[in-house]
């Protein structure tokens, strides 16, 4: 075999083995992400004797779903007309409350977490169901 033929092979087995570790990675992420939906999804409240729900304004829950929407905190706050460093203070206080981080901010665009995912759509139906019933509301005055 010639060096050549060896550099090639070599750099070969190295992209595999890296192709494999993320594979890897994305299979654990995804266990995680469908033991959480999967407890999500048998939440019953009527089961538990006291029920603590995290204390997010609407507020919050809109600048979260900004970021969600528009990939960047920048671009987030420049849609809402707020400082940027104004809206990731109250991303920051939402991740505290639920104790873990929603986007990853390592990266440009941050990307939203596996457990964020679970956030974010528990944000957009609340505010689904609280403009539902401002509607209903309205339409009875």
């Amino acid at each position: 075999m010639t060096e050549l033929e060896q550099r090639i092979g070599g750099g070969a087995i190295e992209s595999a083995v890296e192709a494999a570790k993320l594979a890897s990675d994305a299979a654990r992420t995804t266990e995680q992400l469908i033991e959480a939906l999967a407890t999500f999804m048998q939440y019953n409240p009527d089961d538990d004797d006291q029920i603590t729900v995290p204390n997010v304004t609407v507020k919050e829950m809109k600048s979260t779903l900004a970021v969600a929407r528009l990939g960047s905190f920048t671009e987030a706050a420049k849609a809402m007309g707020v400082s940027q460093p104004g809206l990731s203070r109250q991303v920051q206080r939402v991740e505290k409350i639920y104790g873990f981080k929603i986007f990853d901010r390592s990266v440009r665009s941050s990307p939203i977490t596996p457990r964020g995912t679970l956030i974010i759509e528990a944000f957009s139906d609340s505010l689904s169901s609280l403009a539902r019933s401002q509607s209903a509301v309205d339409k009875l005055s």
